[in-house]
């Protein structure tokens, strides 16, 4: 009987060894195996598995473009009206990027070079009811533009020439309101006008505009929405021609040798390491990443920093709440209403604003200092931006259409999906000495606002569940199975060790008459 109860004790603890060995193996050896695994493979270098999606986006994002048409332009001119809205789109570009000239450091922690960005038009994302050649009803953001710059800065002079010239730049204007193809407004420009017939160019007011024009433009002081073409000798406005075919400045960044939680994170740009933008240093300083590869191990704490050329400035997204992609875990992170908080709810916000004007009102920022023109931004329909949003009509502001996010699986950093949603805007007001504009109210009108989504595809999920999902299916697999089987065996165990200690105790029947008898 003893050695059935030795047996019994031998079956728990063998069932007590391998929740051990379980829990040991699925906590602490797998984990840090993998781990390690997700360290080498993250870490920039010539060889990692990381590179080639760092070096080239492994699917195209889908830049998405809305217009905002306005519905009442010739209300809004002649009486003051408040601006009618309609969007348009989305406009669907497929963009790549791809970085060139990359040097690493002789020491593998710095790797410097530069990312150029391609846009291709897709008519099939698009839709078969847009196209390019559609005429939109706009804000004529070049002229706006043109006239807001020299009242901002209240440079007398320039306004007292441009009085007097500009009707020749934007050929007799009835309005600040234009018809523009979709093409045009986005990348092949608006005219402004510099040269024509012999009695344009006998304007000397007009001559002196477009001479100071060339000469802000070799300086690199006109904002870079606008191009000067050599074989015309006229200027061009855009929203999107300087990025297309172009780099966004030179970049040093960390291959994360040292701290793979520093993996991309931007060391210097431009040849510097802060920015020159803003007015104070904690709006100057540059954090976090060009937002092509992310640091992994992420948690509901951490704030992902993400550097953009194109606003000139950082921001960083916190953990939102979990999400699913075709059956990967991750996290979601967006842009808080505090990135564009004016001081009463964001102190630390001063240095963005302009040295020379007051500060705007909740969620909306002025990029004059980054665009050397008069742009404003916003999240899409002046989401968290009611002050904006009351001065024109027809907006619907909702988190789920206009907040930006990121959707991480944790482990890895790998991206599961993006939506960087911003909206630029032009302020319209009377402007002296320019009669257009003696009627307009003083309202900050959407332009257009952009999507530049991701949704990881079939092909690179599969390659995302392939290296590392199914490794951690693996791992659980054997963690709640070593787990399970152990459990069962002690309680195996246990059970034939009080059916075997029972059957010990109880006494026989033989033995129970004799007690009676006696």
């Amino acid at each position: 009987m003893c050695t059935k109860i030795v047996i019994a004790g031998s079956v728990s603890g063998l069932g007590v060894i391998l929740v051990a060995l379980g829990a040991g193996l699925g906590w602490g050896l797998f984990p840090s195996i993998i781990e390690d695994e997700v360290i080498k493979n993250i870490v920039l270098t010539n060889t990692s598995m990381s590179y080639e999606n760092w070096q080239k986006l492994p699917q195209p994002m889908e830049f998405q473009v809305h217009i905002m048409e306005v519905e009442n332009p010739e209300e809004v001119h002649s009486t003051g009206a408040k601006p009618k809205m309609r969007e348009k789109g989305p406009y669907v570009y497929l963009e790549y990027k791809e970085k060139e000239n990359i040097q690493f450091s002789e020491d593998g922690n710095i790797v410097e070079y530069e990312q150029r960005t391609f846009f291709e038009y897709s008519p099939e994302l698009s839709g078969p009811t847009l196209s390019e050649d559609d005429e939109v009803s706009v804000l004529n953001a070049a002229l706006m533009g043109v006239l807001l710059t020299p009242d901002i800065e209240d440079d007398g002079v320039q306004l007292t020439g441009l009085a007097a010239g500009f009707n020749f730049l934007f050929d007799n204007p009835e309005s600040v309101f234009t018809k523009v193809k979709v093409r045009d407004l986005l990348f092949d420009g608006i005219l402004i006008k510099c040269q024509g017939s012999e009695a344009i160019t006998a304007n000397i007011f007009w001559k002196f505009v477009c001479i100071e024009m060339k000469r802000q433009f070799d300086n690199g002081l006109l904002p870079p929405a606008i191009r000067y073409d050599d074989e015309s000798k006229n200027f061009f406005y855009s929203f999107f021609y300087h990025k297309s075919n172009k780099t966004d400045g030179h970049f040093k960044v960390l291959t994360g040798k040292t701290d793979v939680k520093k993996v991309g994170e931007i060391v210097e740009w431009e040849y510097e390491p802060t920015l020159k933008f803003w007015s104070g240093d904690e709006c100057n300083a540059i954090k976090g990443s060009d937002a092509t590869i992310f640091s992994p191990f992420m948690d509901k704490e951490t704030k992902i920093y993400v550097f953009a050329t194109d606003l000139c400035r950082s921001i960083y997204l916190s953990y939102d709440k979990e999400i699913s992609h075709e059956g990967i875990s991750g996290y979601r992170y967006v842009v808080d209403a505090l990135q564009l908080g004016n001081l009463s709810s964001r102190p630390e916000n001063y240095c963005f604003c302009p040295p020379n004007g007051a500060c705007l009102k909740e969620g909306a920022m002025d990029l004059f200092p980054c665009f050397n023109g008069p742009v404003i931004l916003s999240m899409p329909h002046f989401y968290q931006a009611p002050d904006y949003e009351i001065m024109v009509e027809n907006l619907t502001p909702s988190k789920e259409k206009h907040q930006i996010y990121l959707d991480i699986e944790t482990l890895s950093g790998a991206p599961l999906g993006a939506g960087r949603r911003v909206q630029f805007n032009m302020m319209i007001k009377k402007i002296r000495n320019f009669d257009i504009t003696k009627n307009l109210p003083v309202a900050v009108v959407p332009l257009i606002w952009v999507n530049e989504g991701l949704t990881l595809n079939e092909e690179n999920t599969n390659l995302l569940k392939d290296e590392l999902i199914s490794k951690l299916i693996i791992v659980d697999g054997v963690r709640w199975g070593l787990i399970g089987v152990g459990c069962a065996v002690f309680v195996a165990g246990a059970a034939l060790f009080f059916v075997w200690r029972g059957s010990f105790k109880k006494p026989s029947k033989k033995q129970t008459k004799r007690r009676r008898s006696t």
